[in-house]
């Protein structure tokens, strides 16, 4: 290490009596020290002053600079505009407020549908939906139990999977609300869409008629019509969004258009029995593929400009594979819902309104 200056002795207690008494204790004024040949002070380039920062002729010295705390203001790798997630910035799995908030979702869900394979035994007397409805409710428990038990891997990739779409799954909510606002309007304004919804309702109908010209709504109808939907929504990437905009927007209107015009000849109450039991599950689960079709579109915009590193990636496509796979589950519950539940309710609740509308349980 570097000797007394010039002309300066050592009183043998390792401190310069002629030198900086801050020096001696710290070395570096900022918290430094330098390993080389005999020094000379010199300005601080770092803020323009004149310190006990040294530097050396010819042959330089090794310079360690010891920052007086920590530097938090360095961006760590990984968070950067367009950047993956990393364990080094996200952590090694879900903080447990996380897991605790997805497992109930997920018990709640598992409550769900055992009631709807009670409710649909008690209906129907079939067990073949029910066991259906029961297996789901499996599945969501099971996954619920695993993140509780510290098993957290597929809640780890739900909760990733939320924190990146969820800005584009409230966009898609957006424009659903929009179109129902719409499709009030229409209404109010004399264009009454319930007859076009029905015939196309009627043409559906026909394909689900048994040998004796009966209609039997049964679940995997309700799941057979209601995935193309979602897989529209999310295949809109394709087209930038357009599509997905629209089945956003047009769903909104024929939700908005028929449930007021229904609520207005049959009631409100008879709309929210008709629409909520399964509603809850079956709209956002289209918002979630509305919103993944977004997403994608904004993420390739990101790549085209610079500002993203990669389009896909392997974490990227884990946790939107998990979030996928949640809100198509959501939509068969809904479709069990649909099938056995609301019709039951309507059924037990308005029957004269029903035979009134001819029987139909459509609301």
């Amino acid at each position: 290490m570097n000797g007394p200056e010039d002309g300066a002795t050592d009183d043998g207690s390792g401190r310069n009596p002629g030198g900086d008494e801050a020096e001696g204790e710290g070395g570096d004024g900022d918290g430094g020290f330098e390993f080389g040949p005999d020094r000379q002070t010199v300005p601080d380039e770092r803020d323009g002053a004149g310190t006990n920062r040294t530097a050396t002729g010819e042959d330089a010295g090794i310079a360690v600079d010891l920052a007086d705390g920590d530097d938090r203001t360095a961006e760590p790798s990984g968070t950067g505009p367009g950047a993956e997630p990393t364990a080094s910035s996200v952590g090694t799995g879900p903080d447990p407020a996380t897991v605790r908030t997805w497992s109930t979702l997920l018990f709640a869900l598992a409550v769900a549908a055992f009631g709807t394979a009670v409710v649909t035994v008690a209906t129907t007397g079939d067990p073949a939906p029910a066991a259906g409805a029961g297996a789901l409710g499996v599945v969501f428990g099971a996954v619920g139990a695993a993140a509780r038990s510290g098993r957290t891997r597929l809640v780890a990739a739900l909760a990733a999977g939320w924190d990146e779409y969820r800005r584009s799954v409230w966009f898609a909510t957006g424009l659903f609300a929009i179109g129902t606002v719409g499709g009030i309007a229409l209404l109010l304004a004399g264009y009454d869409l319930l007859e076009m919804v029905a015939e196309l309702f009627e043409e559906m109908l026909s394909e689900v008629e048994d040998e004796t010209g009966g209609i039997e709504l049964t679940a995997t109808f309700f799941i057979l019509n209601n995935s193309r939907a979602f897989l529209m929504a999310i295949a809109g990437a394709l087209t930038l969004g357009l599509l997905t905009a629209f089945v956003m927007v047009f769903n909104g209107i024929i939700i908005g258009n028929m449930g007021a015009s229904i609520g207005q000849s049959v009631g409100l109450d008879y709309i929210l029995v008709g629409l909520a039991p399964h509603g809850i599950f079956e709209l956002p689960a289209l918002f979630i593929a509305a919103g993944v079709g977004f997403r994608i579109v904004y993420r390739f915009g990101e790549r085209l400009v610079g500002s993203r590193d990669a389009f896909f990636t392997k974490p990227y496509l884990a946790r939107t594979a998990a979030l996928i796979a949640f809100g198509w589950l959501l939509l068969v519950l809904a479709a069990f819902v649909e099938a056995y539940v609301t019709t039951a309710l309507l059924e037990a609740l308005f029957a004269d309104r029903l035979a009134e509308m001819g029987g139909t349980t459509v609301p």
